[in-house]
């Protein structure tokens, strides 16, 4: 008798996705925390460990070899980033040939046929002790051979890798940290139990600027923004630039000077050039006469990609599930790891070493009468030679192999005396080595005898400096910007579209436009996110939407990957926000509380509250706030302005929860 199941396709379709979403996650996309490692950068290293690539080798060969463990196409590509030193603070490998700069947007790698790549000190160092059971292995893909889960590292390289990735329905961006900066604070905390706030380091140099408030954000929650500027100096009509920001390129930031330039934006430019070579970066800013260099200078940092941003999402595998951690909570887990991993390789060590006395107390016996046992090797049958050994010097099976298999010339007591000496001092190294497992403090001091041996042989000054900078006098473009009357429309999935007359966006489906506002090409829309943080982009470096094409994608644009809660425009109409809250609430915000020149405003709305709408006002109206049980009106005049930001507001009323609030 047969059965038949009927399954709806959309069922189907939604099991298939959740499996390739999960494939997706775990093998691909996100690092491992103990690692620091996605699946095909510890593939490269092992198959290349495997191949004994100390020495270079075609990168073709080595790309071959990787695809038994990884059967996802070539891997050349990712051996480029692990090679190029703009990529990363420790590259896994080092190559011979052109790999092309993580700075250079337009100059491509050499053919996998052309370069050669070999396993650098830091990698090899990574993959010490696989012999000693110190971490799992596990069959790869068509289980021909196995394969390590992670690397047994001995420094956190989840925290000295900037890596990002993209899963479905997750992304991930890490920063990188300085190796010995990294290594003494964990020491330190090991020790004193104090966690020091760790600034990122940037192989491309550059000056962090300075927030502790950010920095402190990381650190505790794996999320936030660092402003990075490169680095410049003026040498008479000429700004030199010798490093950029990591997450930029020389050419972004050359054409945007350029497009600038012709615009008419920064008429001091008369040229731009890119003189990089085997001495190192360099892009050559050229002014004409009479320029103030000091105030080029800023402009440069103010309008190009010479000061950007990048963000951290430190979205990593967490015992096989992605999760968000910042800097010490990752630490924290990491040194459970590494404990984990120094107690496998003591245990085995102790097994080894056990057997090893085990085999000299044998020989201890044997000593008491030698001519006895080489009479009983020499008279006894092969299968008897073993169990004869046995009965006479009361030694057990392996015992009398290692007796039997000894060349006769050796079986004098010279030689087992020689051999035996060392039994005392294998007895007090087992005892050692038992008493460290299970000890944390114990441990620790291996941990940290790891830490110091790895800052002191790769560890290396910051190249990325952390320093305040002075905020410069107001400057704008524009004097050389055209005003004129625009309509902006904003969307729900993140769109802004800009239009001179009257027009209708055209919508991706499933979108619809948030809100819309009339204003003028010098104004800044501000954009509210999850986090709390005020984006404000201004108006002037939004191109005209063209007709039936979508707008410009905000999320892209600014390099957040956080929700849009909300919209408002700064303009010199707008006169203050209303904030309305779920608890019904409200606050009057003053939108000179906005100004300045910060393009990411933290704190921006009541962090305890849920927000409900932004409403933006040019003056007193009468608002209409609706709840789940009442509907009340209220004149702003009637609220107190407040200029802070996130300022809690008052009850407007007490029944229900507030869905609503509009202009009425």
């Amino acid at each position: 008798m047969t059965t038949t199941t009927d399954t709806k396709i959309e069922n189907i379709i939604e099991d298939k996705m959740m499996e390739y979403a999960s494939y997706v996650l775990l093998d691909r996309a996100l690092p491992d925390l103990r690692d620091g490692l996605k699946p095909v950068h510890r593939r490269i290293l092992y198959s290349m460990l495997e191949q004994n690539a100390t020495k270079f080798t075609k990168s073709a060969n080595m790309a071959g070899a990787v695809m038994r463990l990884h059967p996802h196409g070539s891997s050349y590509g990712t051996m480029v980033s692990m090679v190029q030193t703009d990529k990363q603070l420790h590259p896994m490998l080092e190559g011979k040939g052109n790999f092309g700069q993580h700075t250079a947007r337009d100059l491509a790698p050499a053919a996998d046929r052309y370069s050669e790549v070999r396993l650098s000190k830091i990698s090899l160092d990574m993959m010490k002790d696989f012999n000693k059971n110190i971490v799992n292995f596990i069959p790869n893909y068509d289980g021909s051979m196995m394969m390590p889960e992670v690397l047994p590292v001995k420094f956190p390289a989840i925290l000295a890798y900037s890596q990002s990735g993209i899963g479905v329905g997750f992304s991930s961006s890490t920063m990188s940290f300085n190796l010995k900066e990294l290594s003494k604070a964990i020491i330190k905390y090991l020790e004193t139990n104090e966690k020091t706030i760790l600034a990122p380091d940037f192989p491309t140099g550059g000056t962090i600027i300075k927030d502790e408030e950010t920095f402190k954000q990381i650190n505790e929650q794996g999320k936030g923004t660092v402003r990075i500027r490169g680095k410049a100096e003026i040498a008479g009509n000429e700004i030199l630039i010798t490093e950029i920001p990591y997450s930029t390129t020389r050419e972004a930031i050359i054409e945007r000077i350029e497009k600038l330039a012709k615009e008419g934006k920064l008429r001091e430019v008369s040229d731009v050039k890119d003189l990089t070579g085997l001495k190192g970066m360099l892009i050559e800013v050229t002014a004409r006469r009479g320029t103030d260099m000091e105030m080029l200078l800023e402009k440069l940092f103010r309008f190009t990609p010479l000061q950007s941003t990048y963000s951290a999402n430190m979205n990593i595998l967490v015992d096989d599930l992605p999760k968000v951690l910042g800097v010490w909570p990752i630490i924290d887990k990491w040194l459970d790891f590494r404990r984990s991993s120094i107690e496998r390789s003591i245990i085995y060590d102790v097994k080894q070493l056990s057997k090893k006395l085990h085999l000299l107390k044998g020989l201890e016996k044997v000593l008491l009468d030698i001519d006895e046992a080489i009479e009983i090797i020499r008279t006894s049958s092969a299968e008897k030679i073993e169990i004869n050994l046995q009965n006479k010097f009361e030694i057990d099976y392996d015992q009398a192999v290692e007796v039997a298999n000894m060349k006769l010339r050796n079986i004098n007591s010279e030689y087992i005396l020689k051999k035996i000496k060392d039994v005392d001092n294998l007895e007090k190294e087992i005892e050692r080595l038992k008493f460290v497992i299970g000890k944390e403090e114990e441990l620790n001091k291996i941990v940290i005898e790891g830490l110091e041996e790895t800052y002191k042989q790769y560890g290396q000054g910051r190249k990325s400096l952390v320093e305040s900078i002075r905020e410069a006098p107001v400057i704008t473009v524009e004097d050389h910007t055209p005003n004129y009357n625009v309509n902006i429309f904003l969307t729900k999935e993140g769109y802004m579209y800009k239009f001179k007359g009257q027009q209708e966006p055209h919508l991706k489906p499933g979108d619809e436009v948030f809100k819309k506002f009339e204003t003028n090409n010098l104004a800044e829309v501000l954009v509210f996110d999850s986090l709390r943080n005020c984006y404000k982009i201004p108006v002037r470096d939004i191109e005209d939407t063209r007709a039936n094409t979508l707008g410009t994608f905000i999320p892209g644009m600014m390099n957040f990957d956080e929700d849009i809660v909300n919209y408002s425009i700064l303009d010199e109409n707008v006169s203050f926000l209303i904030m309305a809250y779920s608890n019904n609430r409200v606050s009057k915000v003053d939108i000179k509380s906005f100004n300045g020149n910060r393009k990411i405003l933290k704190n921006s709305y009541n962090a305890k509250q849920d927000l409900v709408d932004i409403l933006t006002m040019y003056k007193d109206e009468t608002i209409k706030m609706k709840t789940d049980r009442t509907e009340v009106k209220f004149e702003t005049s009637d609220l107190n302005m407040t200029g802070g930001r996130g300022a809690t507001g008052v009850y407007i009323t007490r029944k229900g929860n507030c869905s609503k609030v509009q202009v009425v």
